[in-house]
């Protein structure tokens, strides 16, 4: 009975871990701060974008295949990026300036301080 408790045991540990490290090495889990000219005030959005860019309460985002540009005018924001399955594809504090988050093609929900917004990237 031990070993077989020791054996679950065991195999939880291994699962949590795999689980926990399945992501490493893939770019698509890491966000880049921005320090460029890209600026909301420009009327431009960064380069190979397909989507407008969208500004509300001060937060402007843009979309392309390669990911999603936020500009963040608050010091400190809650961001969740969903995947339209539901999943959470990135999450995380994000402090106030310009940022990118790398994403495959497709719908995802972006959630900055509790507020949500529907991103496409194609």
């Amino acid at each position: 009975m031990k070993r077989i408790i020791l054996l679950l045991i065991s195999f939880v540990f291994i699962a949590y871990n795999y689980a926990d490290n399945k992501n490493t090495g893939d770019p698509r889990t890491s966000v880049v701060k921005i320090e460029s000219s890209w600026n909301k005030s420009d009327n431009e959005t960064p380069s190979g974008t397909n989507n407008q860019t969208v500004a509300v309460d001060g937060i402007t985002f843009s979309s392309t295949s390669e990911g999603i540009y936020i500009m963040l005018p608050k010091a400190t924001s809650n961001v969740k990026l969903f995947a339209l399955t539901g999943e959470v594809v990135w999450s995380g504090n994000l402090v106030q300036g310009r940022f990118f988050i790398p994403t495959r093609q497709g719908i995802y929900f972006l959630r900055i301080n509790n507020k949500s917004y529907k991103v496409i990237c194609k």
